[in-house]
């Protein structure tokens, strides 16, 4: 009888174990679906000599040590067939910076997510392996690409508008907005002749007001955007816009000898141009962007073969408007607003008419005319496009309100 007592026991203990272990789970996910991760980047300003000697040598030892792990691995599976990981090598740390006194200068969790960062290019190796795309073996990294490196917990503090780096030193910051929220990481980054900090944060969300309008978009090169209320939003053509400049600085670069220092002037000027075409793109992404998620609540696009569009003769110009960077930043913004962002099949939205529903290849009469064959009704024919991806987003939205 005892023995039957203690069993039922044990199972009511194991009942209120796992009751308290769905109750966790479920504060949890309401814990993460409140909360998100956002970056913060602030412009480094004018870093002491010695400050910007530090900043360079720890750059220049991570990437070699990035580049030496990634070698030990490709050689350990080649000659002997043995797979190493983040722990394996993490372990050989010590040793590295009793051979390498160089090393004992940079704080050890930035050797650390050096070290991660290899073993996450790999992760990315064999899950493209896996799901049969263009595989594309991690590479070694030069002097120009590799130009990071991260503080993945501690060795960072921020003070007003003062940074203090472990083993680096004090930099000021052009501290442009607050850091609310909990940093989680700090990342330094060289762009060019300047460097920048990187924080993630940890904050909660903050919905914006609902506005009750829904909106349909249709992207493109001649129109940066087409609203289905009949907006557009004006391609401003940055690239194309700067042709002369970069053809000029690209023909200066050619005539200079190869390692002078003459041709590293040139270089720098040709990258500073397309640096600067980045950034003017990626200023008026942000205000189109913020501009939508708080005028509408619903905002329907569509889903493209962005890879396979670029590979046609108006690659360059797609390239140009850069509209997958600009639906990363849509997608982001709605979450983070409260706001809902439906992707739609992009088949047959510019053949079909928004009025009868008729699709013919005919309807489109030109890049800026339709003209239905059926009921011959007539609209531009991006407007018509965005109309009929609203039409789509709301029915996929209605469809996913009535399952749940």
């Amino acid at each position: 009888m005892t023995g039957i007592c203690s069993i039922i026991k044990e199972i009511e203990a194991r009942k209120s174990y796992q009751l308290r272990r769905a109750s966790n789970r479920y504060i949890k996910l309401i814990l993460i679906m409140a909360s998100q991760i956002i970056s913060y980047k602030f412009r480094i300003s004018k870093p002491s000599k010695t400050v910007q000697e530090r900043l360079e040598q720890t750059l220049r030892l991570c990437k070699d040590l990035y580049n030496a792990s990634l070698q030990e691995r490709r050689d350990a599976y080649q000659i002997n067939r043995i797979a190493l990981n983040y722990h394996t090598q993490r372990a050989q740390l010590p040793d590295i910076k009793t051979t390498n006194h160089e090393y004992k200068e940079i704080y050890s969790q930035v050797l650390q997510d050096v070290l991660k960062r290899v073993e996450k290019s790999f992760d990315g190796f064999f899950r493209r392996i896996k799901a049969k795309q263009k595989a594309g073996f991690p590479r070694f990294q030069g002097a120009n690409r590799y130009d990071s490196f991260t503080y993945p917990q501690s060795g960072f503090s921020l003070t007003d508008n003062r940074l203090t780096l472990s083993k680096i030193g004090k930099v000021k910051i052009k501290l442009s907005r607050n850091v609310v929220g909990k940093v989680k990481t700090c990342t330094i980054k060289r762009e060019i002749d300047k460097w920048f900090v990187i924080f993630t944060v940890e904050t909660e969300t903050e919905p914006l007001p609902k506005t009750g309008e829904s909106v349909g978009i249709d992207a493109g090169v001649c129109q940066f955007l087409t609203l289905s209320d009949g907006t557009t939003v004006e391609n401003n053509r940055l690239y194309q816009s700067a042709q002369k400049s970069l053809r000029v600085a690209q023909r200066a670069v050619a005539r200079k000898k190869k390692g002078s220092n003459n041709r590293k002037k040139a270089v720098l000027k040709l990258r500073k141009i397309h640096q600067k075409i980045k950034n003017c793109r990626a200023d008026y992404q942000h205000k189109v962007s913020t501009w939508l998620i708080k005028n509408y609540d619903v905002i329907c696009i569509e889903k493209l073969n962005l890879a396979g569009m670029v590979k046609s003769n108006l690659g360059k110009s797609l390239n140009d408007v850069a509209i997958g960077m600009f639906y990363n930043m849509l997608e982001y913004k709605a979450v983070s607003a409260g706001k809902e962002l439906i992707k739609v099949p992009a088949h047959f939205t510019s053949q079909t008419c928004h009025a009868c529903g008729h699709c013919e290849k005919a309807n489109r009469k030109t890049q800026a005319d339709f003209e239905c064959v059926k009921c011959f009704h007539k609209n531009n024919a991006d407007i018509n496009a965005a109309l009929n991806i609203l039409r789509l987003g709301i029915n996929r939205l209605d469809a996913t309100h009535n399952i749940s």
